[in-house]
Protein backbone atom coordinates (compact mmCIF):
# COMPACT_ATOMS: atom_id res chain seq x y z
CA UNK A 1 0.00 0.00 0.00
CA UNK A 2 1.66 3.06 -0.95
CA UNK A 3 1.70 6.68 1.02
CA UNK A 4 -1.17 7.94 -1.08
CA UNK A 5 -3.41 5.71 0.04
CA UNK A 6 -2.59 5.51 3.96
CA UNK A 7 -3.11 8.98 3.67
CA UNK A 8 -6.64 8.69 1.99
CA UNK A 9 -7.87 6.14 4.87
CA UNK A 10 -6.53 8.94 7.22
CA UNK A 11 -8.50 11.84 6.25
CA UNK A 12 -12.38 9.81 6.01
CA UNK A 13 -11.75 7.88 8.94
CA UNK A 14 -12.22 11.33 11.52
CA UNK A 15 -14.85 12.59 9.43
CA UNK A 16 -16.88 8.77 9.82
CA UNK A 17 -16.54 9.31 13.20
CA UNK A 18 -18.08 12.47 13.42
CA UNK A 19 -21.22 10.95 11.52
CA UNK A 20 -21.53 8.58 14.01
CA UNK A 21 -21.57 10.73 16.92
CA UNK A 22 -24.52 13.02 15.55
CA UNK A 23 -25.81 9.62 14.60
CA UNK A 24 -25.90 8.70 18.07
CA UNK A 25 -26.98 12.22 19.77
CA UNK A 26 -30.05 11.91 17.10
CA UNK A 27 -30.96 8.63 18.49
CA UNK A 28 -30.67 9.58 22.03
CA UNK A 29 -32.57 12.78 21.77
CA UNK A 30 -35.44 10.93 20.10
CA UNK A 31 -35.28 8.25 23.08
CA UNK A 32 -35.50 11.28 25.59
CA UNK A 33 -38.41 12.75 23.48
CA UNK A 34 -40.56 9.97 23.61
CA UNK A 35 -39.59 9.13 27.57
CA UNK A 36 -40.98 12.50 28.39
CA UNK A 37 -43.88 12.10 26.20
CA UNK A 38 -45.13 8.91 27.75
CA UNK A 39 -44.48 10.71 31.18
CA UNK A 40 -47.37 12.76 33.17
CA UNK A 41 -47.83 16.17 33.85
CA UNK A 42 -49.21 18.40 35.96
CA UNK A 43 -50.22 21.98 34.37
CA UNK A 44 -52.94 25.12 34.91
CA UNK A 45 -54.69 26.01 32.04
CA UNK A 46 -56.93 28.89 31.85
CA UNK A 47 -60.34 28.42 30.43
CA UNK A 48 -62.14 31.81 29.17
CA UNK A 49 -65.72 32.33 30.14
CA UNK A 50 -68.06 34.39 28.59
CA UNK A 51 -71.68 35.85 30.27
CA UNK A 52 -74.79 36.38 28.11
CA UNK A 53 -78.22 37.44 29.00
CA UNK A 54 -77.84 39.65 32.41
CA UNK A 55 -81.34 39.79 33.50
CA UNK A 56 -83.07 43.51 33.19
CA UNK A 57 -83.60 44.85 36.46
CA UNK A 58 -81.43 43.04 38.52
CA UNK A 59 -77.59 44.38 38.77
CA UNK A 60 -74.65 42.66 39.41
CA UNK A 61 -72.12 44.58 41.66
CA UNK A 62 -69.39 41.99 42.15
CA UNK A 63 -66.73 41.20 39.61
CA UNK A 64 -67.02 38.12 37.30
CA UNK A 65 -63.82 36.31 36.65
CA UNK A 66 -62.75 36.01 33.16
CA UNK A 67 -61.23 32.65 33.51
CA UNK A 68 -61.61 29.50 35.39
CA UNK A 69 -58.25 28.15 36.44
CA UNK A 70 -58.37 24.45 36.17
CA UNK A 71 -55.16 22.28 37.11
CA UNK A 72 -55.14 19.11 35.46
CA UNK A 73 -52.80 15.93 35.05
CA UNK A 74 -51.97 14.37 31.99
CA UNK A 75 -49.20 12.78 29.53
CA UNK A 76 -46.56 14.48 27.72
CA UNK A 77 -47.82 13.23 24.21
CA UNK A 78 -51.59 14.84 25.25
CA UNK A 79 -50.35 18.33 27.05
CA UNK A 80 -48.41 18.79 24.13
CA UNK A 81 -51.40 18.88 21.80
CA UNK A 82 -53.00 21.36 24.14
CA UNK A 83 -50.19 23.89 23.64
CA UNK A 84 -49.81 23.46 19.68
CA UNK A 85 -53.61 23.82 19.69
CA UNK A 86 -53.01 26.94 22.22
CA UNK A 87 -57.09 28.43 22.40
CA UNK A 88 -59.09 26.33 24.40
CA UNK A 89 -63.26 27.02 23.62
CA UNK A 90 -64.99 29.41 26.02
CA UNK A 91 -67.83 28.90 28.86
CA UNK A 92 -70.96 30.42 27.93
CA UNK A 93 -73.04 31.00 31.21
CA UNK A 94 -77.16 32.42 30.73
CA UNK A 95 -77.01 34.82 33.72
CA UNK A 96 -80.85 35.04 33.89
CA UNK A 97 -81.05 31.04 33.72
CA UNK A 98 -78.58 30.49 36.35
CA UNK A 99 -79.74 33.60 38.82
CA UNK A 100 -84.25 32.47 38.09
CA UNK A 101 -82.95 29.24 40.12
CA UNK A 102 -80.47 29.76 42.55
CA UNK A 103 -81.10 33.49 43.83
CA UNK A 104 -80.90 32.94 47.97
CA UNK A 105 -81.06 36.07 49.72
CA UNK A 106 -80.45 38.29 47.17
CA UNK A 107 -77.13 36.39 45.78
CA UNK A 108 -76.56 33.25 43.34
CA UNK A 109 -73.87 31.02 43.06
CA UNK A 110 -72.95 28.25 40.15
CA UNK A 111 -70.17 25.00 41.09
CA UNK A 112 -67.12 26.12 38.46
CA UNK A 113 -67.09 21.56 38.41
CA UNK A 114 -70.60 21.31 37.30
CA UNK A 115 -69.99 24.87 34.43
CA UNK A 116 -66.74 22.75 33.07
CA UNK A 117 -68.73 19.42 32.96
CA UNK A 118 -66.64 17.05 30.59
CA UNK A 119 -62.91 18.77 30.62
CA UNK A 120 -61.88 15.80 28.53
CA UNK A 121 -64.34 16.99 25.70
CA UNK A 122 -63.86 20.76 26.16
CA UNK A 123 -60.26 20.46 25.41
CA UNK A 124 -60.74 17.47 23.15
CA UNK A 125 -57.96 15.09 25.00
CA UNK A 126 -58.08 12.98 27.43
CA UNK A 127 -56.88 14.87 31.06
CA UNK A 128 -57.56 14.53 34.95
CA UNK A 129 -59.10 17.30 36.56
CA UNK A 130 -57.11 18.01 39.81
CA UNK A 131 -58.64 21.57 41.37
CA UNK A 132 -60.45 24.30 39.79
CA UNK A 133 -60.13 27.71 41.03
CA UNK A 134 -62.38 29.80 42.04
CA UNK A 135 -64.87 26.80 43.08
CA UNK A 136 -67.55 28.17 42.39
CA UNK A 137 -69.10 31.64 40.88
CA UNK A 138 -71.12 33.73 43.03
CA UNK A 139 -73.36 36.88 41.88
CA UNK A 140 -74.00 39.46 43.67
CA UNK A 141 -77.39 41.25 43.23
CA UNK A 142 -77.50 45.44 43.95
CA UNK A 143 -80.15 48.24 44.03
CA UNK A 144 -80.84 48.55 39.83
CA UNK A 145 -82.37 51.59 37.75
CA UNK A 146 -83.34 51.94 34.32
CA UNK A 147 -82.92 54.60 31.93
CA UNK A 148 -83.51 55.20 28.15
CA UNK A 149 -80.21 55.71 26.14
CA UNK A 150 -80.01 56.60 22.14
CA UNK A 151 -78.28 54.14 19.97
CA UNK A 152 -75.75 55.66 17.12
CA UNK A 153 -74.82 53.52 14.28
CA UNK A 154 -71.25 53.25 12.75
CA UNK A 155 -71.39 52.76 9.34
CA UNK A 156 -68.63 52.29 6.53
CA UNK A 157 -69.79 52.63 3.20
CA UNK A 158 -66.73 52.41 0.95
CA UNK A 159 -67.77 53.31 -2.44
CA UNK A 160 -67.97 56.95 -4.53
CA UNK A 161 -71.14 58.41 -4.07
CA UNK A 162 -71.99 59.87 -7.16
CA UNK A 163 -73.30 63.75 -7.21
CA UNK A 164 -76.36 64.19 -5.55
CA UNK A 165 -76.81 61.02 -3.91
CA UNK A 166 -78.23 60.98 -0.59
CA UNK A 167 -77.78 58.30 2.13
CA UNK A 168 -79.95 58.34 5.15
CA UNK A 169 -79.47 55.04 8.19
CA UNK A 170 -82.74 54.63 10.23
CA UNK A 171 -82.19 52.70 13.84
CA UNK A 172 -84.91 50.39 15.18
CA UNK A 173 -85.05 50.79 17.59
CA UNK A 174 -83.39 54.55 18.00
CA UNK A 175 -83.55 53.79 22.02
CA UNK A 176 -83.34 51.18 24.28
CA UNK A 177 -83.70 50.37 27.92
CA UNK A 178 -80.11 50.02 30.37
CA UNK A 179 -80.38 48.88 33.71
CA UNK A 180 -77.45 49.76 36.12
CA UNK A 181 -76.32 51.52 39.55
CA UNK A 182 -76.97 54.93 39.55
CA UNK A 183 -73.83 56.46 39.36
CA UNK A 184 -73.12 54.33 36.07
CA UNK A 185 -76.15 55.28 34.24
CA UNK A 186 -75.31 58.95 34.66
CA UNK A 187 -72.49 58.74 32.59
CA UNK A 188 -74.10 56.78 29.87
CA UNK A 189 -76.49 58.80 27.34
CA UNK A 190 -75.75 57.24 24.21
CA UNK A 191 -74.45 53.56 23.16
CA UNK A 192 -73.19 52.54 19.87
CA UNK A 193 -73.31 49.53 16.94
CA UNK A 194 -70.53 47.57 16.11
CA UNK A 195 -69.11 48.93 12.96
CA UNK A 196 -70.47 48.18 9.88
CA UNK A 197 -68.65 48.05 6.57
CA UNK A 198 -71.04 48.22 3.41
CA UNK A 199 -69.48 47.93 -0.34
CA UNK A 200 -70.46 48.89 -3.37
CA UNK A 201 -74.08 50.33 -1.68
CA UNK A 202 -76.63 50.76 -4.92
CA UNK A 203 -79.55 50.05 -3.00
CA UNK A 204 -81.83 50.09 0.12
CA UNK A 205 -80.36 47.93 3.05
CA UNK A 206 -81.82 46.39 6.10
CA UNK A 207 -79.51 44.64 8.27
CA UNK A 208 -79.33 43.87 12.14
CA UNK A 209 -76.13 44.56 13.78
CA UNK A 210 -75.20 44.18 17.75
CA UNK A 211 -75.19 46.83 19.96
CA UNK A 212 -71.14 47.66 20.90
CA UNK A 213 -70.90 47.38 24.88
CA UNK A 214 -67.40 49.12 25.74
CA UNK A 215 -65.26 46.99 27.79
CA UNK A 216 -65.24 48.70 31.29
CA UNK A 217 -69.08 48.51 30.96
CA UNK A 218 -69.37 44.74 30.21
CA UNK A 219 -71.09 43.14 33.60
CA UNK A 220 -72.10 46.36 34.97
CA UNK A 221 -74.86 47.19 33.10
CA UNK A 222 -77.86 45.23 31.16
CA UNK A 223 -79.56 45.76 27.95
CA UNK A 224 -82.88 45.50 26.91
CA UNK A 225 -82.36 44.99 23.40
CA UNK A 226 -79.05 43.31 22.41
CA UNK A 227 -79.74 43.83 18.73
CA UNK A 228 -81.00 46.71 16.64
CA UNK A 229 -82.21 47.09 13.05
CA UNK A 230 -80.25 49.47 10.56
CA UNK A 231 -82.16 50.76 7.52
CA UNK A 232 -79.89 52.40 4.91
CA UNK A 233 -81.88 54.34 2.70
CA UNK A 234 -80.44 55.95 -1.12
CA UNK A 235 -82.23 58.34 -2.28
CA UNK A 236 -81.81 61.67 -5.17
CA UNK A 237 -81.04 65.15 -3.76
CA UNK A 238 -83.60 68.00 -4.68
CA UNK A 239 -82.94 71.46 -4.52
CA UNK A 240 -85.29 73.97 -4.28
CA UNK A 241 -84.93 77.77 -3.91
CA UNK A 242 -87.86 79.66 -2.02
CA UNK A 243 -88.58 83.32 -1.15
CA UNK A 244 -88.42 84.18 2.96
CA UNK A 245 -89.34 87.29 4.88
CA UNK A 246 -86.22 88.19 7.21
CA UNK A 247 -87.47 88.51 11.09
CA UNK A 248 -85.61 90.43 13.40
CA UNK A 249 -84.90 89.00 16.61
CA UNK A 250 -84.37 90.56 20.25
CA UNK A 251 -85.19 94.00 19.11
CA UNK A 252 -85.89 96.27 21.68
CA UNK A 253 -90.23 96.39 22.78
CA UNK A 254 -89.74 100.41 21.52
CA UNK A 255 -87.95 100.09 18.26
CA UNK A 256 -89.49 98.73 15.10
CA UNK A 257 -85.99 97.29 12.49
CA UNK A 258 -86.57 97.25 9.53
CA UNK A 259 -84.15 95.65 6.94
CA UNK A 260 -83.24 96.19 3.02
CA UNK A 261 -84.49 93.86 1.42
CA UNK A 262 -87.09 92.53 3.32
CA UNK A 263 -86.96 89.08 1.93
CA UNK A 264 -84.13 86.81 1.01
CA UNK A 265 -83.63 84.16 -1.60
CA UNK A 266 -82.48 80.36 0.19
CA UNK A 267 -81.40 77.30 -1.89
CA UNK A 268 -82.45 74.18 0.23
CA UNK A 269 -81.28 70.94 -0.61
CA UNK A 270 -83.12 67.90 1.28
CA UNK A 271 -83.94 64.22 -0.37
CA UNK A 272 -86.18 63.43 -3.27
CA UNK A 273 -89.26 62.52 -1.18
CA UNK A 274 -89.60 65.25 0.68
CA UNK A 275 -89.48 67.93 -2.03
CA UNK A 276 -92.95 68.64 -1.45
CA UNK A 277 -92.26 69.80 2.28
CA UNK A 278 -89.88 72.27 0.98
CA UNK A 279 -91.70 75.50 1.58
CA UNK A 280 -91.87 78.43 3.96
CA UNK A 281 -93.96 76.75 6.71
CA UNK A 282 -90.87 75.00 7.42
CA UNK A 283 -88.02 77.37 7.06
CA UNK A 284 -87.36 80.93 8.81
CA UNK A 285 -84.75 83.89 7.73
CA UNK A 286 -83.92 86.05 10.75
CA UNK A 287 -80.94 88.20 11.96
CA UNK A 288 -80.15 89.17 15.40
CA UNK A 289 -80.65 92.70 16.73
CA UNK A 290 -77.69 92.24 19.13
CA UNK A 291 -74.99 92.18 16.01
CA UNK A 292 -75.54 95.70 15.99
CA UNK A 293 -72.79 97.59 16.42
CA UNK A 294 -71.63 101.16 15.55
CA UNK A 295 -69.33 99.60 13.03
CA UNK A 296 -71.75 97.09 11.65
CA UNK A 297 -73.58 98.47 9.06
CA UNK A 298 -74.80 95.24 7.50
CA UNK A 299 -76.54 91.81 9.58
CA UNK A 300 -75.72 88.57 8.93
CA UNK A 301 -79.28 86.76 7.70
CA UNK A 302 -79.49 83.36 9.20
CA UNK A 303 -81.70 80.36 8.05
CA UNK A 304 -83.10 77.46 10.07
CA UNK A 305 -85.03 74.50 8.62
CA UNK A 306 -87.40 71.97 10.19
CA UNK A 307 -87.10 69.15 7.61
CA UNK A 308 -84.82 66.41 8.97
CA UNK A 309 -81.48 65.95 6.37
CA UNK A 310 -82.20 68.99 4.81
CA UNK A 311 -79.25 71.37 4.06
CA UNK A 312 -79.07 75.12 3.54
CA UNK A 313 -76.94 75.70 0.43
CA UNK A 314 -77.23 79.29 -0.25
CA UNK A 315 -78.63 82.74 1.15
CA UNK A 316 -78.97 85.55 -1.46
CA UNK A 317 -78.48 88.28 -0.36
CA UNK A 318 -76.03 86.84 2.95
CA UNK A 319 -76.08 90.58 4.71
CA UNK A 320 -78.80 92.84 4.32
CA UNK A 321 -79.36 96.63 4.99
CA UNK A 322 -81.46 97.57 8.42
CA UNK A 323 -83.17 101.30 9.86
CA UNK A 324 -84.13 101.37 13.15
CA UNK A 325 -86.82 103.94 13.92
CA UNK A 326 -88.27 104.23 17.36
CA UNK A 327 -92.03 103.95 18.54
Amino acid sequence: MNNQSLLGIKRKYPSRRIFSFFICIVISTFLWFVSALNRSYTRTVAIPIKFVNFPVGKRIVNKLPPYIMADIKTSGAKLLMLLVKKSIAEITIDVSEVTSKKILAGNAAVSTVTLIGNLSKLLNTDVDLIKVKPDSIHFVFGKTFTKKVFIKPQVQINYSIPQGIFKRIKVIPQYISISADSATLAKIDTLYTEKLVLNNLNQKVEQQTNIQLPEELDGLIALSNQKVTLQINLDEYAQKTIQLPVQVLNAPANSSVKTFPAFVNVTITAPYNLFDSLNTSFLKASVDFKQITNSNEKLTVTVSSTIVDSKITKISPQKVEYIIRKQ
